[in-house]
């Protein structure tokens, strides 16, 4: 049963400081992703929205920042898994917290759908 595991999603923002480097951006990555999961709850899972500046992009090949994304969600157990947005410049404060918020509505939905499909397949499974 899904309600046993009661698992907590958060999103966390991530945009990449102007003073790192692309040569920088692994090993910053990695410090983050370490923060984010031993800030985390025994039941809790987060999904890192990373806005990548289009500076660090343009330096690391697709497949590269594929493979260290996945790297970090096989690493880091309470990592759910990194979603990578390519922006022009750093964001600042009101952004990020503006797409926080959104992030948070999103998954609020998506946590919804989920509970109201379990429910329908319990109320199904009643009516056999």
């Amino acid at each position: 049963m899904m309600d046993k595991l009661n698992v907590h999603f958060h999103v966390s923002v991530l945009t990449v400081p102007h003073f790192v480097t692309a040569d920088q951006f692994p090993e910053w990555l990695q410090r983050e992703a370490l923060a984010i999961q031993e800030l985390s709850e025994d039941n809790g899972l987060t999904i890192i929205r990373l806005f990548l500046a289009a500076r660090i992009r343009e330096v690391w090949p697709k497949k590269k920042l594929d493979v260290l994304l996945q790297g970090i969600t096989d690493k880091y157990p309470h990592i759910f898994r990194v979603e990578m947005v390519v922006i022009d410049d750093t964001l600042d404060f009101d952004e990020i917290e503006l797409i926080q918020s959104d992030a948070e509505d999103e998954l609020a939905q998506v946590l919804e759908t989920v509970k109201q499909f379990q429910e329908l397949k319990v109320a199904r499974s009643k009516l056999h």
